[in-house]
């Protein structure tokens, strides 16, 4: 019924904007549309950490993936790579990663810079009260992303967060984002996150299929099969010692 609801809203929305001689709407409209469409405010407000499982393809290869995201910023990303674990977590303020593949046999705490892409990834989405957060909205010219039109909108804020969404103009989700990397490997680098396959877990519509790009290469594509909302975490998890 919530969905039958949202959709009868964003269908009033597409017909007011029609009379309004298709006057593209504000990057407060469209962020409201989208969060809206996704479950609305107060059920994301909600949400206080979130597990996602599913594969991670990377030069031709699939590996089990897991990925852990908790309020105050939190991440856990744990691969299986031919039986090698990579596991990379933030806690809110540091990053810390375990590779062994790559020589890190023991748990090492990243960098600032190392840790730059995780310090600007919000648990909640930056859509979510926007300016009282600290974050700016700006329209940017759309394009068309796959054959589909766009909106685009700019988010930035006073710390240099700075991350470009663009929006399915009829759907009023992001199929694309966009951001220069601030730090590792990929420094100075424009990274595109591609976003499709949303589907509703409890109420919430998530993209379960995720695609990072730069330069116009792959870098990994993910598929999610199945996704928790609230599950019980702790707090050690996303420190390695």
């Amino acid at each position: 019924m919530k969905r039958l609801t949202t959709l009868f809203t964003l269908l009033f929305m597409s017909v007011a904007l029609l009379a309004q001689d298709a006057v593209t709407p504000s990057p407060r409209e469209i962020g409201d549309a989208y969060i809206e469409m996704i479950g609305g405010k107060d059920a994301w407000l909600a949400v206080k950490a979130t597990t996602m499982q599913g594969t991670a393809g990377m030069g031709g290869m699939e590996f089990p993936m897991t990925i852990t995201t908790a309020e105050g910023d939190k991440m856990r990303l744990s691969l299986d790579i031919q039986g090698s674990p990579m596991t990379q977590t933030y806690d809110g303020t540091t990053g810390y990663i375990l590779f062994p593949m790559q020589g890190i046999t023991e748990p090492k705490q990243m960098s600032e810079e190392e840790a730059a892409d995780l310090a600007n990834s919000p648990f909640l989405s930056e859509f979510i009260d926007s300016e009282a957060r600290g974050f700016t909205l700006t329209a940017v010219e759309g394009k068309e992303i796959e054959g589909t039109p766009t909106y685009g909108v700019k988010v930035t804020n006073d710390e240099g967060y700075d991350r470009t969404y663009y929006f399915d103009t009829e759907t009023m989700v992001p199929i694309m984002a966009e951001q220069v990397s601030q730090g590792g490997q990929m420094k100075g680098m424009i990274v595109e996150s591609y976003m499709s396959d949303y589907q509703e877990v409890e109420d919430l519509m998530i993209p379960m299929y995720m695609e990072q790009k730069a330069n116009g290469q792959t870098l990994m594509q993910m598929t999610f099969t199945e996704v928790k909302i609230n599950p019980e975490v702790q707090d050690s998890m996303f420190i390695l010692k």
